[in-house]
């Protein structure tokens, strides 16, 4: 019985701790205020808002990749920029449990908002993905969603050839079942 309740204690610290911590290969950009409907993107460039606003499944990372290379770690309430994606169709894949792609034609001067959603999944938290506006992501942000930054000096791993062509043919499977009708239909906002 002392042993159980040991292991209770390491465990519940060890998720007080990684809720108090930025996600791995994130830097926490403190006191930073954003107005999410101002983001412009870089010129000749799209910009992509990825935000996490739950901290339901927060000890779980969620990894994010433009196409197979890493972009940004969210975990808790948390969100970021990323303004310099080329114009073209590219893939971005939330990776937990699960890997959640979402297929985006990006185009010069807009902007796309992605929401990762945390569920229930058997070992840990799954991802599914929503493109929202600006208007409706901000609704479910509120002051404890911090803004995150990539850290270049410890970037993370990039996907496998083999997760990105696994999660690439599901997605597109499932398009073809007619899933996923408002990632199609998604052309993200004019940035202002």
């Amino acid at each position: 019985m002392k042993r159980l309740v040991y292991v209770v204690m390491v465990v519940a610290a060890m998720l007080l701790m990684s809720a108090c911590t930025a996600p791995r290969h994130m830097l926490v950009k403190e006191n930073a205020t954003v107005d999410l409907r101002a983001i412009k993107p870089e010129s000749g460039k799209a910009a992509l808002v990825v935000a996490r606003t739950t901290i339901f499944g927060g000890a779980i990372e969620f990894d994010t990749y433009l196409d197979k290379k890493m972009i940004g770690v969210t975990q808790r309430k948390g969100f970021f920029i990323k303004s310099d994606i080329p114009p073209g169709t590219r893939y971005v894949i939330s990776k937990a449990e699960n890997m959640e792609p979402i297929k985006i034609i990006f185009e010069q001067g807009q902007v796309y908002y992605l929401q990762q959603i945390p569920r229930m999944g058997v070992w840990k938290a799954r991802v599914s993905v929503a493109p929202l506006t600006a208007d409706e992501l901000l609704t479910t942000m509120d002051d404890g969603c911090k803004l995150l930054e990539y850290n270049i000096n410890d970037p993370g791993d990039d996907l496998s050839d083999n997760d990105y062509n696994e999660a690439i043919k599901d997605y597109e499977r499932e398009l073809k079942e007619g899933k996923h009708k408002d990632h199609i239909t998604y052309k993200g906002i004019e940035a202002k």
